[in-house]
């Protein structure tokens, strides 16, 4: 049976992959975080702690969110690596997978990309550069 190592109210990994997804979701809807928090009821700093994971979501929230944002909950689990996010979920040594190499696609990263994908009109270009992409990985 899985132990939870952390210590209660610490944000753990899933903590944070949910808090990253939440954030990506919300940039890529081009939403503010006062958007997100009128719509579940909590402050915007409230909002930043939980895109921080400094703050952990509440089931209750997720699921309010999940809805606002028009997404199955799942989504907020998923990972472009399923394997990698499950050995890292589970592994009892948080040093294992911290990523200290300079070639691991850092948050900032993701989020300009997105904001600069998300701002491209074009279908047909948005396609394109997604197989882009899918080429070079």
């Amino acid at each position: 049976m899985y132990e939870q190592s952390e210590s209660k109210g610490k944000a753990d990994n899933i903590d944070k992959l949910v808090s990253r997804r939440l954030k990506m979701r919300r940039v890529m809807l081009g939403m503010s975080q006062q958007d997100i928090g009128k719509a579940v009821d909590v402050s915007i700093q409230q909002v930043q702690k939980y895109e921080k994971a400094t703050n952990r979501i509440s089931s209750g929230k997720l699921f309010t969110i999940a809805k606002f944002l028009k997404v199955p909950i799942t989504y907020f689990y998923e990972h472009s690596d399923e394997s990698e996010i499950i050995t890292n979920v589970f592994a009892e040594d948080d040093a294992k997978y911290e990523a200290e190499d300079s070639n691991v696609v850092t948050e900032k990263e993701i989020v300009n990309l997105i904001k600069a994908f998300s701002e491209i009109k074009s279908l047909q270009s948005r396609k394109k550069i997604t197989e882009l992409v899918k080429t070079m990985s």
